[in-house]
């Protein structure tokens, strides 16, 4: 491995290792409450390389939304080439989301809180995020299209939009203790509903 090669490897690790610790703080702490220094102190690094890596807490928030699209959609993309009719596609994307939260509940309440409800990310960046993943579900829908899994005549864009808006709205209600009223659910209540998502999907919501 080269000089160079190597710097850009340590240059990655240094900018994740900052963008896990901004997730803890800013979960931990709110957006607004959250200073530069917390997210060096969480990281164990010097204050200056925060800003010289993204330059504001605004730029970090933007990066972790961005790295979490990124992951989303190649995600999916990897379930439209799976083999499988569209509703057990769609299951495996709702399967996913739920999944993420289980293993990552700071950042889905980091996104939940700070992103969709509080729009403290600039609403271009947010918006590119969205279609991302949103042009990753058509693309799955379409497909479904194509094979009879669902009406041709269906509007994918829309479909996709509603189907997406369900499970980011149901992991909104999870984080905020909308569903059942309960400010903290467990993990086998978060598996409870991640089986319920499922059977409503296989019962035709989202195609036959």
């Amino acid at each position: 491995m080269t000089a160079e090669k190597t710097k850009e490897k340590q240059s990655r690790s240094s900018q994740d290792r900052i963008l896990r610790a901004a997730v803890k703080v800013m979960a931990r702490k709110g957006y607004h409450g959250t200073r530069i220094s917390d997210i060096a102190a969480e990281a164990d690094v010097a204050y200056g390389l925060v800003y010289h890596y993204f330059g504001s807490k605004e730029k970090v928030l933007e990066n972790i939304v961005e790295n979490v699209a990124g992951r989303f959609s190649d995600r999916i993309a990897r379930i439209g080439q799976e083999p499988g009719s569209l509703t057990e596609k769609l299951g495996r994307i709702s399967d996913y989301m739920l999944d993420t939260f289980l293993a990552n509940p700071e950042m889905i309440h980091l996104l939940v809180q700070e992103v969709v409800r509080s729009g403290n990310v600039d609403p271009v960046s947010e918006m590119a995020s969205a279609r991302a993943i949103l042009v990753q579900i058509r693309e799955i829908i379409e497909q479904g299209k194509k094979k009879g899994d669902i009406d041709s005549d269906t509007d994918a864009e829309l479909l996709s939009i509603a189907f997406f808006g369900a499970v980011e709205l149901t992991l909104t209600a999870l984080v905020q203790g909308i569903y059942r009223n309960r400010a903290k659910l467990g993990t086998a209540d978060i598996k409870d509903v991640r089986r319920k998502l499922r059977k409503i999907i296989n019962g035709g919501s989202f195609g036959r």
